[in-house]
């Protein structure tokens, strides 16, 4: 199993510094104030309030008496402590109508002021003390049942050679779910817990819900389902603006867009952050001095925009955007579902390029990886590992995987990194004594049984050299996830999305210039990695992210 006596102490330090922030105390005029965004009921001794899994829960402000949390596996349950007068319940996911990640049963008699979700919403953004209380302490509460493995819920079990298994992993714990996990080949406990679940060998990987249901080889959408990560059904809904993508581009417009009164849904297959969620660390970020991890910003950056009422809903794709004719925007989802938007703002992002090696794709997931987290990380531990690229995000993956591997190569085709990487991360990777950077270098060949186990690179006329490497990274380039837009805006010769003054020359059927970052389709913009001309960087994502809005709202006043 995943967990360790350290990460148990671990938990509880955390547990210990944060409890006053975790687990707060309102005042006598703080209760009074809530007072205004609910209603006091009473509860006898011994009723349960709501239970782990359950949907659309209503916050509890406790007036007098106490509650018991629990929260458990298809295990066990387990008692997490008591709130008493003052506290309240929840966490960041009950402002978005998520599962609730434990089970709230009456101790005493009680007497607690009861806010729905509406009301929550509505009292976060209108009272401001409060809601900066509320929201950090929801916020910390999720990061606890992040750390919480052993409690988490979920037990996975899988396999280190499927890729299915990793990307499973990977769905959950960006999400913000974490899984009690079993590898098949390594514990000892599997074979047993698996043949007490019906689980074979030929069913991995499988999860097993805190309520006992098996899922065997889930995709993302019906795991996310089992785990009430997913949106309510959103057939037929209209939106002011549907934001697609949830990167910090698409996050920092939905942001804007729900504070300032629109109707927002942001669409993404996998979990926010797009591809800077995956960074082990981002140090030139502005404001974050000391960095600040991909996952950790994409986490603020969907509290931000549930905090202000954005539909967040992962994973849910879109499919294609008809934007013939009408006054509103018709999208359809992967679900057969379809929504309507009044604007569109496009931020699919880029993902890395495959290069053309044999075989590759008979690796990915077994040897062959586009990410380099934690997850990641743990596979390669004291082993030889290759890493291909030379851009920013190449080079934060190098100097993370350097603490972990015994020894890190980074390939490049060109003489250096100097044209395409920061000078900081340079400076790290020349002063690390177990990377090594190899130019004029690339991967020709790989080779393996179940898994990759030989890497084949070449020189410039130099005969091919095998490393005895299983573990590969690949950081290559850009490719825009565009294919989806089905020709409603005009695309550059590398298929990147035209926006502005981009977009003069080609057909644009009204008298005004278009706004700034609107595509060649009035009413649909255009923002981050996906926009031809983007600078490849966080802080440009997110401020083209804000400056959407400010356009869009010219927009929407026109039509």
């Amino acid at each position: 199993m995943s967990d360790t006596p350290d990460s148990e102490a671990a938990l509880q330090s955390f547990f210990q510094a944060r409890r006053h922030q975790l687990f707060p105390a309102l005042t006598a005029a703080q209760v009074e104030l809530m007072s205004k965004y609910g209603e006091r009921r009473r509860f006898p001794a011994d009723h349960v309030l709501f239970t782990q899994g359950e949907r659309h829960i209503s916050m509890y402000v406790i007036v007098a008496g106490t509650i018991q949390i629990e929260r458990g596996t298809a295990l066990r349950s387990r008692a997490l402590g008591t709130f008493g007068e003052g506290m309240f319940t929840g966490d960041i996911g009950t402002l978005a109508g998520r599962a609730a990640v434990a089970t709230a049963i009456t101790q005493t008699e009680c007497e607690m002021i009861v806010v729905d979700e509406e009301c929550l919403r509505a009292l976060v953004v209108a009272e401001a003390d409060l809601s900066e209380l509320i929201m950090r302490a929801y916020i910390l509460r999720r990061v606890a049942f992040i750390q919480d493995k052993d409690g988490s819920g979920v037990i996975v079990f899988g396999s280190r050679q499927s890729a299915h298994s990793l990307n499973l992993r990977e769905f959950l714990s960006r999400n913000g779910q974490p899984a009690a996990y079993f590898e098949v080949e390594q514990h000892e406990s599997a074979a047993a817990l698996m043949e007490r679940f019906d689980i074979s060998l030929a069913d991995i990987p499988a999860v097993v819900t805190p309520g006992s249901v098996v899922l065997k080889k889930p995709n993302n959408r019906e795991l996310a389902d089992a785990l009430g990560m997913s949106a309510d059904n959103l057939n037929g809904k209209q939106f002011d603006l549907a934001v697609v993508g949830a990167g910090p581009a698409g996050l920092a417009a939905a942001v804007y867009g729900a504070s300032e009164g629109l109707s927002v849904v942001v669409l993404d297959t996998k979990a926010a952050g797009g591809q800077a969620g995956t960074s082990s660390k981002i140090e030139n970020y502005f404001g974050f001095p000391t960095g600040i991890s991909g996952v950790a910003l994409a986490g603020r950056g969907l509290s931000q925009a549930r905090k202000f009422g954005a539909e967040v809903a992962v994973p849910i794709e879109v499919t294609s955007l008809d934007c013939r004719a009408g006054k509103t925007f018709d999208i359809a989802l992967d679900n057969g579902e379809h929504i309507q938007a009044r604007s569109v703002v496009i931020a699919t992002g880029a993902r890395y390029r495959k290069p053309s090696i044999h075989n590759l794709e008979r690796y990915e997931g077994r040897g062959i990886y586009y990410n380099a987290s934690f997850m990641e990380a743990t596979f390669c531990t004291n082993e030889d590992v290759i890493l291909v690229g030379g851009g920013n995000s190449a080079g934060q993956a190098a100097v993370f995987l350097a603490g972990h591997a015994r020894h890190v190569h980074i390939m490049v085709r060109s003489s250096g990194l100097a044209a395409s990487m920061s000078q900081y991360l340079i400076q790290r990777i020349d002063a690390a004594p177990n990377i090594t950077l190899h130019t004029h270098t690339q991967i020709v060949d790989l080779k393996g049984e179940d898994k990759l186990q030989c890497v084949m690179c070449q020189t410039r006329d130099a005969t091919p050299k095998a490393f005895n490497v299983e573990h590969v990274f690949l950081f290559l380039g850009a490719e825009p996830n565009t294919s989806w837009l089905n020709k409603c805006v005009k695309l550059d010769d590398k298929e990147f999305v035209l926006t502005g003054p981009q977009v003069q020359g080609v057909e644009w059927p009204l008298e005004r210039p278009p706004h700034h970052l609107e595509t060649s389709n009035p009413g649909i913009f255009a923002v981050g990695d996906v926009r031809s001309g983007s600078v490849k960087r966080v802080a440009a994502a997110v401020g083209e992210g804000s400056a959407a809005i400010q356009a869009l709202h010219q927009f929407l006043a026109e039509s």
